[in-house]
Protein backbone atom coordinates (compact mmCIF):
# COMPACT_ATOMS: atom_id res chain seq x y z
CA UNK A 1 0.00 0.00 0.00
CA UNK A 2 1.24 3.14 -1.01
CA UNK A 3 2.01 5.99 1.53
CA UNK A 4 0.12 8.62 -0.43
CA UNK A 5 -3.11 6.57 0.63
CA UNK A 6 -3.06 7.50 4.29
CA UNK A 7 -3.50 10.78 4.17
CA UNK A 8 -6.14 10.09 1.74
CA UNK A 9 -7.82 8.18 3.75
CA UNK A 10 -7.32 10.31 7.08
CA UNK A 11 -9.22 13.28 5.44
CA UNK A 12 -12.23 11.06 3.98
CA UNK A 13 -12.59 10.22 8.07
CA UNK A 14 -12.30 13.43 8.70
CA UNK A 15 -14.27 14.97 6.19
CA UNK A 16 -17.25 11.76 7.23
CA UNK A 17 -17.08 13.08 11.05
CA UNK A 18 -17.46 16.75 9.84
CA UNK A 19 -20.74 15.50 7.61
CA UNK A 20 -21.75 13.26 10.77
CA UNK A 21 -21.48 16.11 13.32
CA UNK A 22 -23.29 18.48 10.95
CA UNK A 23 -26.14 16.18 10.28
CA UNK A 24 -26.64 16.32 14.28
CA UNK A 25 -26.30 19.85 14.97
CA UNK A 26 -29.15 20.34 12.09
CA UNK A 27 -31.19 17.31 13.55
CA UNK A 28 -31.78 19.24 16.96
CA UNK A 29 -32.65 22.34 15.53
CA UNK A 30 -36.57 22.47 16.91
CA UNK A 31 -37.54 25.61 15.16
CA UNK A 32 -36.84 24.09 11.38
CA UNK A 33 -39.41 21.53 9.64
CA UNK A 34 -39.10 17.99 9.89
CA UNK A 35 -37.93 17.58 6.64
CA UNK A 36 -34.98 20.20 7.10
CA UNK A 37 -34.08 18.61 9.94
CA UNK A 38 -33.32 14.96 8.22
CA UNK A 39 -32.79 15.99 4.98
CA UNK A 40 -28.55 16.23 6.05
CA UNK A 41 -29.05 12.83 7.45
CA UNK A 42 -30.97 11.55 4.82
CA UNK A 43 -28.79 12.53 2.10
CA UNK A 44 -25.55 11.31 4.40
CA UNK A 45 -27.25 7.86 4.70
CA UNK A 46 -27.91 7.53 0.99
CA UNK A 47 -24.06 8.52 0.12
CA UNK A 48 -23.01 6.05 2.88
CA UNK A 49 -24.95 3.56 1.43
CA UNK A 50 -23.92 4.23 -2.61
CA UNK A 51 -20.17 3.73 -0.62
CA UNK A 52 -21.00 0.68 0.44
CA UNK A 53 -22.10 -0.72 -2.97
CA UNK A 54 -18.46 -0.72 -3.70
CA UNK A 55 -18.09 -4.00 -1.23
CA UNK A 56 -20.83 -5.65 -3.78
CA UNK A 57 -19.05 -4.32 -6.40
CA UNK A 58 -21.44 -1.69 -7.71
CA UNK A 59 -18.92 0.92 -8.51
CA UNK A 60 -21.24 2.88 -11.24
CA UNK A 61 -23.41 4.40 -8.55
CA UNK A 62 -20.91 4.44 -5.64
CA UNK A 63 -18.54 7.09 -8.49
CA UNK A 64 -21.83 9.02 -9.70
CA UNK A 65 -23.47 9.74 -6.36
CA UNK A 66 -21.60 9.30 -3.20
CA UNK A 67 -19.20 11.93 -3.30
CA UNK A 68 -21.84 14.83 -4.92
CA UNK A 69 -24.23 13.31 -1.74
CA UNK A 70 -21.42 14.30 0.16
CA UNK A 71 -20.82 17.04 -0.62
CA UNK A 72 -24.63 18.16 -0.49
CA UNK A 73 -24.45 17.22 2.95
CA UNK A 74 -21.95 19.06 4.25
CA UNK A 75 -23.29 22.57 2.18
CA UNK A 76 -26.55 21.87 3.15
CA UNK A 77 -25.72 21.60 7.17
CA UNK A 78 -23.35 24.39 6.57
CA UNK A 79 -26.00 26.23 5.32
CA UNK A 80 -28.39 25.45 7.72
CA UNK A 81 -25.96 26.44 10.82
CA UNK A 82 -24.86 29.41 9.57
CA UNK A 83 -28.95 30.61 9.17
CA UNK A 84 -29.26 29.98 12.54
CA UNK A 85 -26.45 32.02 13.73
CA UNK A 86 -27.12 34.86 11.52
CA UNK A 87 -31.01 34.44 12.95
CA UNK A 88 -29.87 34.28 16.46
CA UNK A 89 -27.19 37.66 15.87
CA UNK A 90 -29.33 39.96 14.85
CA UNK A 91 -29.94 42.81 17.23
CA UNK A 92 -33.67 42.55 19.08
CA UNK A 93 -33.92 38.55 17.92
CA UNK A 94 -34.61 35.85 20.41
CA UNK A 95 -32.10 33.26 20.75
Amino acid sequence: MPLTVIPIALFALAFLAFNIVLSVRVGRMAELPWWRRGLPALLLCVALAASAGRAWGVTGAAEAVAFPLNVATALLGMYEVGLRRRRCERPGADA
